[in-house]
This record gives C-alpha cells, structure tokens and sequence, in this order.
C-alpha cells in the first residue's frame, strides 16, 4: 500500500520522536548534504580551472595510469 506524503511525514516523524543518537546523526548528514550548495559553485576558480584542464589533458590521452605513476614512485623511493 502506497502511503501519502502526509502519512509519510508523521511516519517519519513518529520514528525520529524514538530514534537514538546514531540515526539522528544519520539524518542530519544527509539533511545537510540535501541543502549544501553544489560543490562546484562553491570551489574557487583557480581550483575550477585546475580541474577543467586536467580533464582535458585527460581526454586527449595526455595523463598517465594510476599504474604507471605508482611504479616510478616504487622506482623513485623503493630502490
């Protein structure tokens, strides 16, 4: 059975009036995440542009494998 948006708010109203510490902290990350700002909007620009090219490098086969980099760093410091 389908419940209304009414039944819904008092059926989650009535069970947060019963919640302990844990989900009430559950809830309110994810009420926080729901009213933050886009995170973009919210970086720099400086931080944005950083971004923008690497994805453009990226997408031009210009950057190297999570693989690749991992083994110079063995190379480099694991000698």
């Amino acid at each position: 059975m389908q419940m209304d948006k009414v039944g819904i708010r008092q059926r989650i109203h009535d069970y947060v009036d019963q919640a302990d510490d844990r989900f009430l902290t559950l809830v309110k990350g994810m009420i926080d995440t729901d009213i933050e700002q886009d995170w973009w909007d919210t970086t720099s620009p400086d931080i944005q542009a950083s971004i923008n090219r690497a994805i453009d490098q990226s997408e031009k086969g210009e950057g190297r494998s999570h693989e690749k980099v991992m083994e110079e760093i063995r190379l480099k410091y694991l000698k």
